[in-house]
């Protein structure tokens, strides 16, 4: 019997199971989707009874699909971190639609072969000779690659709908609680996060004239003034150059032909040579297409005589690293204090590195590699320098310089002490980041962070070196390592290392000593997806902004990273269901005011929104074009802030927001947020809040995509030492 057939029937005894419960239960006669939906977000439900649900009970089934323990066992993701990763009302949405969101890594793929066989699974292994499949009842199947005919992904999840028919519906809102209220039990850094006591300011540093399409790496031309580089990440790569006669830019490279496009594949990253300014070399790190292989190539290239273009020369290959999957390929390239050139390299996935990559001595995988670029050895296009740690050690890539990585998006070296800083995007709970030294193994995947991840790959007497500091999903999803700060406008953050999420576009700045964190403060909110980094021949620093195709100056002059407290006014979603009432019919004029009555509008928990919205905690799904709310809290005495300009409106918006506190604007903010950011609102708003009962009133207008809205109140004040 074939494997394909197999998942078939294991799907209809599923749905069969569940459709002969279904007949038996009171509840679950005439309950669609929706009233499970609405019933379990409304309902807190029992954790004990959902856990032995999931566990033990013939109704649910989700043991035979879903690991507890961290290990991804089965052919479903593990679910032990789920209620960190996910809020409740996109648990609810990934049971009832489970092809709607599917979990990263576990998307179906169909492969047929030359017998005329199909089979479909996830990929948990794949390599030049085989690709190892996890079909629907868990069988591993392990396919010849000399066998596969064709391959492709599939758009439906392993996991069938109408699983929820077999329980009632306090029993669906049982299991739901009990997906909520799993937590990993790993330590991070997260709490240690304060608000600095002034942010960093941004100014664009070209004017609106000089506009990129999903800029990546940015970088100024060595001994040329006035004169810089950006990477697109679709492949082309222009020279920026400021005149007199204003800014302006010039093609240097067109590759849309030769790189790969995609989510991390693409033109990634630059490195000039240290001596470019005689010899006029760099080098690029970017992906290509080989037939069904993804392949990271390192090329070298030169400038032209005037400086003012590409050569036009071909380019010399040096390196080219073959991946798994399109996933994790790193993203940096740089020259070391040491003059040798340094390159990161992910796992390449699958997600969850099943093939321990990481921990392979023989890939050039998951690695942080170090080249000299000046010189070769023996069949290859450089040289390995004579006191890289793994030289001439049986068994082991000799380019490595230190291993254990999941995702090496962005490092670079302090000018000052020469240390290498790493930030290494996690798998689904911690972001971290390290500083890294010759000959470490940083853990990835036998640790993630702080905790230990999987024991698969483990071995005996090996140090596995932890990051400085680590964060968990709920701050941030995606970190972008930045530069420990060298210049002279702000004397205040010399030594800190500033970096940011990419997702959320917070900033901050940590301090440490011998590796151990001291302090760490948000600086700020970028104002587009943060991309990378780039340091001046100042030491001061510049942000990328992925989505609005623009380069920021930092003006870190402005920040001071003395930590305020915060104190909570009004809560928001982020971690407690807050009552609203909603309406998406359009009210009565004054319905932002304190005193309108909005008895007979919906009451239900915030934020509002569709699963799947970057950084949102929905409970109550919105999907219309326009949503009002309205929502009381009260003040005591001793909470109404004496100082405006220390409150903060807590919003996260998806998109056009208009907010109001007591009848009085408080904010306008158009467009939209990937994460809650804290806005400064308008004083004559916070001037109204006073003992007793106050409102919050909001309207937002969805545009397109996904949608989100949700806000609270905080505020900032001195530490009582300071």
């Amino acid at each position: 019997m074939v494997p394909e057939l197999l998942r078939r029937r294991f799907i209809q005894r599923l749905v069969l199971a569940s459709a002969c419960l279904l007949a038996t239960s009171a509840f679950g006669q005439s309950a669609s989707p929706a009233d499970y939906a609405a019933f379990a977000l409304k309902t807190p439900g029992n954790p004990q009874r959902g856990r032995d649900l999931f566990l033990n009970s013939p109704k649910a089934l989700c043991a035979t699909c879903h690991t507890l323990d961290g290990s991804a066992a089965k052919v479903g993701p593990d679910l032990s971190a789920a209620g960190v990763k996910f809020p409740r009302a996109e648990l609810v949405r990934a049971v009832l639609e489970p092809s709607s969101s599917i979990a990263i890594g576990f998307g179906a793929t169909v492969i047929a072969t030359r017998s005329g066989e199909e089979h479909t699974g996830v990929v948990r292994q794949a390599t030049d000779s085989t690709t190892e499949l996890v079909v629907a009842d868990g069988t591993r199947l392990r396919i010849p690659a000399a066998d596969i005919l064709s391959q492709r992904t599939s758009p439906l999840s392993l996991m069938p709908e109408g699983l929820q028919a077999g329980l009632t519906l306090p029993e669906f809102a049982d299991l739901i609680a009990f997906l909520a209220s799993l937590q990993p039990a790993q330590r991070d850094s997260s709490d240690t996060i304060a608000v600095a006591a002034r942010g960093v300011r941004f100014e664009a540093l070209f004017g609106d004239g000089i506009r990129l399409e999903h800029p990546v790496w940015f970088g100024e031309v060595p001994g040329r003034t006035n004169l810089w580089v950006t990477l697109e990440h679709f492949g082309r790569a222009w020279l920026i150059e400021r005149t007199a006669e204003g800014d302006h830019r010039t093609e240097l490279l067109d590759l849309r032909s030769t790189v790969r496009p995609g989510g991390a594949t693409g033109l990634l990253g630059l490195a000039f040579h240290p001596d470019f300014a005689r010899n006029r070399r760099y080098f690029l790190k970017y992906q290509v297409a080989d037939g069904n292989r993804i392949l990271t190539e390192l090329a070298e290239r030169r400038f032209r005589p005037d400086f003012l273009g590409d050569s036009g020369e071909a380019p010399r290959i040096l390196l080219t690293i073959p991946g798994t999957t399109q996933d994790h390929n790193g993203g940096c390239v740089t020259f070391g204090p040491d003059g040798f050139l340094y390159l990161g390299m992910g796992d390449t996935g699958p997600q969850r590195d099943p093939q321990g990559h990481g921990q392979d001595p023989g890939l050039l995988l998951g690695k942080i590699l170090r080249i000299d670029v000046d010189h070769t050895d023996d069949g290859l296009a450089y040289a390995i320098p004579s006191d890289n740690p793994f030289r001439g050690r049986a068994g082991v890539r000799p380019e490595i310089w230190a291993l254990g990585f999941r995702e090496p998006w962005r490092f670079s070296f302090d000018s000052a002490t020469g240390e290498l800083w790493v930030g290494d995007v996690g798998q689904d709970r911690i972001e971290e980041v390290g500083i890294v030294r010759a000959g470490e193994n940083h853990g990835w995947n036998v640790r993630e962070g702080f905790s230990d991840f999987s024991n698969q790959y483990r071995t005996n007497g090996t140090t596995y070196v932890s990051p400085v500091f680590a964060y968990s999903h709920r701050v941030g999803v995606s970190v972008t390592g930045g530069h420990v700060y060298r210049g002279k406008r702000a004397p205040k953050l010399s030594g800190h290392y500033v970096f940011a999420d990419f997702e959320t576009r917070r900033i901050w700045a940590l301090t440490q000593t011998n590796r151990v964190l001291v302090n760490v403060v948000e600086i700020g909110r970028a104002p587009s997806r943060a991309v990378s980094f780039a340091q001046d021949r100042d030491g001061e620093l510049q942000l990328v902004g992925y989505d609005d195709g623009k380069i920021y100056r930092l003006d870190l002059a402005a920040v001071d990273p003395t930590p305020l407290e915060t104190r909570v006014l009004a809560a928001t979603a982020e971690r407690e269901a807050i009552q609203w009432r909603s309406t998406t019919t359009a009210p009565a004029d004054g319905w932002f005011k304190a005193g309108f009555d909005d008895t007979a509008w919906t009451r239900s928990p915030g934020g509002f929104g569709t699963a799947g919205t970057p950084g949102a905690a929905v409970r109550t799904d919105w999907r219309s074009a326009d949503i009002w709310l309205r929502r009381e809290f009260v003040l005591g005495p001793d909470a109404v802030p004496a100082d405006p300009s220390s409150v903060r409106l807590r919003l996260h918006h998806d998109e056009d927001a208009e907010v109001y506190l007591n009848g009085v604007e408080a904010v306008r903010a158009p467009r939209w947020t990937s994460g809650y950011v804290d806005l400064v609102v308008s004083a004559e708003s916070i001037r109204t809040l006073h003992a007793g009962t106050n409102v919050i009133a909001i309207h937002c207008h969805q545009n397109s995509g996904g949608q989100y809205v949700d806000a609270g109140l905080v505020r900032y004040v001195e530490p009582p030492s300071r």
